[in-house]
């Protein structure tokens, strides 16, 4: 749970290009993936960006950590982006939904879901 000092910041639908799929068909060519990303970090004392944790900079950890890979799993590309956001060291609580559209005929997407939660 978060305390009055920390703020939750979410981005819905960050549109990312990446290989995943555990099947040879699947990692020949890149596909659009839905990614549902929200975070805690410190209430910034001001209306500033400076002081603020920049969406942008966030965006940028995520393509990084997957645009340039290949994954067989959706729980595997989750994880990767977590640990990316992670590592910014105001954020304090990280949670990860990866949307793998078509993986079952029967169901329109399959998605992983992970979190993180910094202890003191």
């Amino acid at each position: 749970m978060r305390n009055s000092s920390q703020v939750c910041v979410r981005i819905e639908e960050l549109w990312v290009h990446a290989y995943l799929g555990a099947h040879a068909r699947e990692q020949k060519k890149r596909r659009r993936i839905p990614v549902y990303l929200e975070f805690d970090y410190e209430q910034p004392g001001a209306d500033s960006l400076a002081l603020a944790l920049d969406y942008r900079d966030v965006r940028d950890r995520v393509l990084e950590a997957v645009e340039n890979r290949r994954f067989s799993l959706v729980e595997t590309m989750a994880r990767a982006i977590l640990d990316a956001v992670r590592s910014e060291p105001r954020v304090t609580r990280v949670r990860v939904r990866v949307e793998k559209s078509k993986a079952l005929k029967q169901a329109r997407a399959v998605t992983a879901l992970v979190e993180w939660t910094r202890s003191d």
